[in-house]
């Protein structure tokens, strides 16, 4: 499925010089509602994991994965600005500017790709490249948006952005069919998103060993001949077992043999197997057990001692399986909701209350527009957002919308104007999602905004941010002040000079 677009998001969003604030930390307000998506995620614990993060953008997950105890922690991204300012935010962690064409070696316990699926061109064989690099008992964390159509295909969907290619639920199905996975839920939709997101965990396929291990004459055997045998599930009977092992059958060690050879009556199995357990032989015996099956899906129908139960389980998952206890809870349980909002939100605090004092350097905007114009024009400026970390910028990249209604529903300019430069630039970009929240409909909005863009997109030199300079509409000649956008520092600083050396050095003229 070849796609070529020329909008990129993320990973493959924008170029170093070309970035818009996507991730939200305390002071910072981005696009993504970042706190909210890692409640969303229900992420297991970290502790002693290795997790690697691909299109980490500025490392909020990176930054929480080592606030959670991670032995590991690595993250990638194609933007040299985003990966600039994660590793200032987060030292810790390891960050790496590079596309998704180069993973990182694992293996990894926790992968995340969130909201990127849809840039790559094939898919299903980033979705593999992926699960190659994850452990065997590792998590592939999705954040994907499914289009509601029944069929097993690819929809293409418009967004305020570009076109893209999005699976239904039934070509998720088939996309993730080798693979063990389930759709965790709803994840945090970001305004003009046009298809609701959602949250898939996927893991490595293991083959299911099911454990029907209760004592003597309680069911065992019917459980396993009305549940599995019809799905033609081998089952692998202990009792069996042991009695071909006490007929010189198998390859065995001389002590499980003796063992067996000595204690074995159909009267007590209990006995025996209590035995050949407390003596040192749970490993051996399961991997007979997994001989038997083939090393694939199989029902164990055999009587083990609760004290020894999880000690099967072990040798079970050591042998590549999957262990599913028919008799208790299943192993492996979801984070609770409650639970990962309580992490999220120790999470937030942990990042206000440790916020890097180095980075002194920072954005302020003051809104500016007549409050008696606010029923007329209605705003919003996507980039530069208040907060936002200036790093090693060349360029500041500037991006909004504006909507004239009544009077005031006419053709406009932006102008950026600073004590020595005035500039004008006009609005290229349509934006149906800005039609959609300010007129309830992109269909409804009057038909001179259906046929005028409303959005704008450029670039500025850095530089300008050391005076400050004034962003408004130009209409009818008239012009309407919107913001002021400046520099500010942390508490304790003082406000550089057009000449200092930060400045020289991100304008480009050292």
């Amino acid at each position: 499925m070849p796609m070529s677009f020329a909008w990129t998001d993320s990973l493959f969003c924008f170029s170093r010089n070309d970035f818009m604030q996507y991730q939200s930390f305390p002071g910072v307000k981005g696009g993504s509602r970042s706190s909210e998506k890692l409640t969303a995620l229900r992420l297991p614990s970290f502790a002693g994991k290795r997790f690697l993060d691909v299109g980490c953008n500025e490392g909020f997950f990176c930054g929480y994965a080592a606030f959670d105890g991670a032995e590991k922690v690595v993250g990638i991204d194609k933007s040299g600005t985003a990966i600039a300012r994660a590793r200032q935010r987060f030292p810790a962690c390891e960050f790496l500017q590079q596309s998704w064409e180069k993973l990182p070696q694992g293996p990894f316990d926790v992968i995340t790709l969130l909201s990127a699926l849809h840039y790559a061109d094939d898919q299903p064989a980033l979705v593999d490249r992926l699960m190659e690099r994850l452990a065997d008992d590792g998590l592939l964390v999705l954040e994907v948006s499914i289009a509601p159509n029944p069929e097993d295909e690819w929809i293409r969907v418009e967004r305020s952005i570009d076109e893209r290619l999005f699976p239904t639920r039934r070509k998720l199905g088939s996309m993730l069919s080798d693979y063990a996975w389930k759709i965790i839920g709803h994840s945090v939709n970001q305004a003009g998103d046009p298809l609701q997101r959602y949250v898939v965990h996927v893991r490595k396929m293991k083959p299911y060993a099911y454990l029907l291990m209760g004592t003597p004459g309680s069911g065992k055997s019917t459980i396993s001949r009305r549940l599995f045998k019809a799905a033609k599930v081998p089952v692998v009977s202990g009792d069996r077992i042991y009695l071909q092992v006490s007929q010189g059958k198998h390859e065995v060690s001389e002590g499980l043999r003796e063992t067996v050879s000595e204690e074995f009556t159909t009267a007590s199995i209990d006995k025996l197997t209590q035995r050949l357990f407390a003596g040192g032989f749970v490993d051996e015996v399961v991997a007979l057990w997994g001989k038997q099956a083939g090393y694939r899906d199989f029902v164990l129908d055999s009587f083990v001692p609760p004290e020894h139960r999880p000690s099967v389980k072990e040798a079970l998952v050591a042998l590549g399986y999957y262990p599913v206890d028919i008799t208790v809870d299943n192993m492996g349980k979801l984070v609770p909701s409650r639970e990962a909002a309580s992490r999220a939100a120790k999470y937030e605090q942990y990042l206000q209350d440790h916020a890097p004092d180095e980075n002194e350097r920072h954005i302020a905007i003051s809104k500016m527009m007549d409050k008696r114009l606010t029923p007329h024009i209605r705003w919003h400026l996507d980039s530069p957002v208040e907060g936002q970390w200036i790093v090693d910028e060349q360029v500041l990249k500037v991006a909004g919308w504006v909507v004239g209604l009544g009077e005031y529903q006419q053709p406009l300019q932006i102008y950026i104007k600073t004590p020595k430069d005035y500039r004008l630039y006009t609005p290229e970009k349509q934006r149906k999602d800005v039609l959609n929240a300010v007129f309830g409909s992109a269909d409804e909005a009057p038909e001179f905004w259906q046929q005028h863009p409303c959005g704008f997109n450029f670039t500025l030199d850095v530089g300008l941010l050391a005076e400050g300079f004034e962003i408004g509409a130009v209409l009818n000649e008239r012009e309407i002040p919107l913001a002021n956008v400046t520099m500010a520092l942390a508490a304790g600083g003082r406000k550089p000079g057009l000449g200092e050396r930060f400045i020289k050095r991100l304008s480009g003229s050292s």
